[in-house]
């Protein structure tokens, strides 16, 4: 009797499991309104794939996430609330996806199209094919240049993708989806964005269709050279804002781009050395995409818009505003929190924080060994902490990245991993703590922490100095002009 019982749970399980699999439907188009959220898978074989949906959710000016088949963890947790508050009635789905994701979506109240092939070219055919209010006698080539997202949002045109072999360099031949979507549409026009292979290239010239090219020396440059074409177009004309970043984000910016006039600059590799040109372009004011170095409390990747960059546009009178948090872990965490503010069409986030603090008690060390000490944190980023302590051996989990490992030495000598590479030695040397930043064994930055008279501790980055307090439940970071920027507190 109980192995029927649990069989006949079973069977209901499957059956109301089939019966949301079915209300999910496949798609081919995106079809957005004002309460339309998409998704963009943007990982493994479909990297490069979200430039090619930034268009539609760029000139439908609706919100794009970007995930891999499953939402990562700071995103999943924050989504629910994100589609209630904003009063989201559809989820666009691109890309492969669980099943079991798919069902998270689908519990929140939404209607969930699921737009998948089996390439990214199949992808983005598909949705040219079937989704109407475009621009439908010109393309967009793109190796994975962010920057044709741009482009392809403001003239309304499909921006096909040839990144492959799950990395952003392009194929070296023309996608057959691609070879038939030319042959059989009336395409008069063919824009390259960014560099493409001479064989490539070469089968988009035989069609007999003018070929423009839009290349560069650097990311910027073709930036650049975007923003000038857009501009002999008759768009950008009045625009006194430009969005400036680094590659990863800057597909979920697109439609805060195009809702606010805005120009697009990639700069990955920190190249700057751009005030002239906005200047000349009438631009005012540079919203930046991606944290500084300075704001990282232990860095990893070395993917950050460098405070040189900053200065350079503060020392031509230009306002600077960020799409980010102060401060943040490191560029991971930096990069799920700028998605959401995104998302949020929070343009601006706030740069003080309105909480109390009252008391100072003494530490010995700085908030990074602190926390070392007790079992569970969370911060004002809604990041949760756990630690392991296992004989001054010890496992630290933020919630959304992967574990560190860390071990103490003796108390002046600590040692951190994060287990790919990333080393932090912490020795204290005479007044202070020196931290240094290494990556097979080879150092790319260093931090140092002083402890003050007033029990408060200082925190020296390369470009920027912190006041950090503790009151033994909280630790709370200041700026230079003491306001509460960012804090880490026992749960």
């Amino acid at each position: 009797m109980k192995k029927i019982f649990k069989l006949g749970i079973i069977l209901c399980i499957l059956i109301i499991f089939g019966l949301i699999i079915i209300t999910i439907p496949n798609s081919d188009s995106i079809d957005a309104d004002n309460n339309t959220l998409i998704i963009s898978v943007c990982t493994g074989n479909m990297r490069g794939l979200e430039i090619g949906v930034s268009v539609y959710a760029g000139y439908n000016q609706v919100p794009l996430v970007l995930s891999d088949k499953t939402l990562p963890e700071q995103l999943n947790s924050w989504l629910p609330g994100y589609v209630k508050e904003n009063n989201i009635k559809k989820i666009i789905v691109v890309g492969p996806m669980t099943t079991q994701q798919l069902i998270e979506l689908y519990s929140m109240g939404v209607k969930v199209d699921h737009i998948n092939d089996n390439s990214i070219a199949s992808i983005l055919t598909d949705i040219a094919n079937n989704t109407p209010d475009k621009n439908n006698d010109t393309i967009i080539f793109t190796a994975s240049n962010p920057i044709a997202g741009e482009l392809g949002a403001y003239m309304k045109v499909p921006v096909f993708v040839t990144a492959t072999n799950s990395s952003y360099n392009s194929s070296e031949t023309l996608d057959k989806q691609y070879d038939n979507y030319i042959r059989t549409h009336n395409i008069q026009h063919i824009i390259i964005v960014g560099a493409l292979p001479e064989s490539l290239k070469n089968e988009l010239y035989q069609y007999n269709i003018p070929v423009e090219e839009i290349s560069g020396v650097t990311d910027v440059e073709v930036s650049m050279h975007v923003n000038d074409k857009l501009r002999s177009m008759g768009y950008l004309n009045n625009t006194t804002t430009a969005y400036y970043g680094f590659y990863g984000e800057l597909p979920t910016i697109i439609p805060t781009i195009i809702k606010n006039n805005a120009m697009l600059i990639e700069d990955s590799s920190n190249n700057g050395n751009l005030a002239n040109y906005l200047t000349d372009n009438n631009i005012s004011n540079v919203v930046f995409t991606r944290n500084t170095e300075s704001d990282y409390l232990q860095m990893e990747e070395t993917d950050y818009i460098s405070s040189s960059v900053v200065q350079e546009f503060e020392e031509n009178n230009m306002s600077i505003n960020y799409m980010t948090n102060n401060r943040t872990l490191d560029e991971a965490t930096g990069l799920y929190d700028m998605k959401m503010i995104t998302a949020e069409d929070m343009e601006h986030p706030t740069s003080k924080i309105n909480d109390s603090f009252t008391g100072d008690i003494t530490e010995n060390v700085p908030p990074l060994l602190s926390i070392l000490n007790y079992s569970n944190w969370h911060d004002s980023n809604n990041l949760s902490v756990e630690v392991n302590n296992t004989d001054s051996n010890y496992t630290v989990k933020w919630s959304t990245i992967h574990p560190y490992s860390w071990i103490k030495y003796n108390n002046s000598s600590y040692y951190a991993t994060s287990n790919t590479g990333y080393t932090y030695n912490w020795t204290y040397n005479q007044d202070r703590w020196v931290v240094l930043y290494q990556y097979n064994n080879k150092t790319y930055y260093n931090v140092s922490w002083i402890k003050n008279d007033d029990n408060s501790w200082t925190e020296l980055q390369a470009y920027e100095n912190y006041t950090w307090r503790y009151n033994g439940t909280k630790w709370v970071c200041y700026d230079n002009n003491s306001n509460m920027i960012y804090y880490i507190e026992k749960s």
